[in-house]
């Protein structure tokens, strides 16, 4: 029923209600209503089928044009408006669209001015695919994903570690898949005490993951009380054939897209890759199994420059401007009571997470 109700919106605005949906936009804009834009896409045909019906004229006319998807609330109060291409990465990743891809990041542009916002989120793979495959420039307003993608993962080892009862000291922590992102948490980390290594795992020209050869990373990985699990696709973690290495006890903080199959895995799984703040909610919620309180962690950047007006740069000084703006874990929800009471409680949930990363 609601991935009618979302197709159903996504069509509608997309096509009839276009030019109309741009004018009510650009009146809300003159009262700046919103503070900040978001980008996301869909990660394969499935999700794709979420927003927009497989209808090759459809996907086509919407191809490079940001559709609104829905509105991110704080309360009851509106304070940005996420939108959505229907274009795979593994598409906007190729050479030859790179007109494609300039499109879209010059309409972001013109929306985030028609809309009277400050700052524009892009989500996961955009901001690398822009930067790195197709040379744009990512810089304010534009935020990409890395600061909060690192804080979200931090967020959920602290709580993960909390329900198990164990400290910073004690945690060891493996790393699957480097790249920006697994380079950039592998310092984070380490600076904050833990111990912590990157796991390189291989992919064959067919896209198919080659299991860990290397009797140093394997060791790692039996070792490991967390495994992050930065690979693209849950089911690349599964085919990598690290199940068969890790221990019962080993928790997998997963960032995948679609994420890791629960069923397929013996080891506890845990979503890195949410936040959340009291009040602040996505309507409609993103496809793929999220919340309507799930903020995506790409979108922390951006949402937090634009609630604060501050850029920090350096990764140890956006987590703490995040907490101290009451950004946390969506895990949390799940805590026992008793905890949950703690981690609300201001100076106490400093204490903990001092204590425990």
């Amino acid at each position: 029923m609601l991935t009618c109700v979302r197709q159903f919106v996504f069509i509608f605005l997309g096509t009839v209600l276009r030019w109309p949906i741009w004018l009510m936009i650009g009146i809300a804009g003159q009262f700046k209503l919103f503070r900040f834009v978001f980008l996301v896409y869909p990660t394969d045909e499935v999700e794709c089928r979420q927003f927009c019906p497989n209808i090759p004229i459809l996907r086509r006319y919407l191809s490079g044009r940001p559709t609104p998807g829905g509105l991110v609330v704080d309360g009851w109060c509106p304070i940005g408006i996420y939108f959505v291409v229907p274009d795979l990465p593994r598409d906007l990743a190729r050479k030859k669209n790179r007109q494609l891809a300039e499109t879209i990041v010059r309409r972001m542009r013109w929306i985030r001015r028609l809309a009277g916002a400050k700052t524009i989120g892009l989500a996961g793979q955009l901001g690398p695919i822009f930067s790195k495959r197709h040379n744009i420039p990512i810089e304010p307003p534009i935020f990409s994903s890395i600061n909060g993608n690192i804080f979200s993962i931090h967020e959920a080892i602290n709580w993960a570690a909390l329900k198990k009862n164990t400290f910073s000291k004690q945690i060891k922590i493996a790393i699957i898949g480097g790249g920006e992102l697994g380079e950039t948490l592998h310092g984070y980390l380490s600076g904050q005490g833990l111990q912590c290594d990157i796991v390189d795992v291989r992919f064959t020209r067919r896209g198919n993951v080659l299991a860990i050869t290397s009797c140093q990373s394997e060791e790692m990985v039996k070792q490991a009380d967390f495994v992050i699990n930065l690979l693209p696709k849950g089911e690349d973690f599964i085919e990598s054939n690290l199940s068969n290495i890790m221990g019962e006890k080993t928790s997998v903080i997963d960032f995948s897209r679609p994420a890791i199959d629960q069923e397929k895995l013996s080891q506890r799984i845990y979503m890195g890759n949410r936040v959340q703040r009291t009040g602040m909610r996505f309507v409609l919620a993103l496809p793929g199994g999220w919340g309507q309180k799930e903020l995506p962690a790409c979108s922390l950047p951006a949402l937090l420059a634009a609630l604060t007006g501050e850029i920090n740069n350096k990764v140890d000084s956006f987590c703490l401007h995040a907490r101290k703006q009451s950004f946390t874990t969506a895990l949390i929800a799940d805590m026992p009571p008793r905890l949950s009471k703690l981690n609300g409680g201001g100076e106490v949930k400093g204490k903990l997470i001092a204590e425990v990363g």
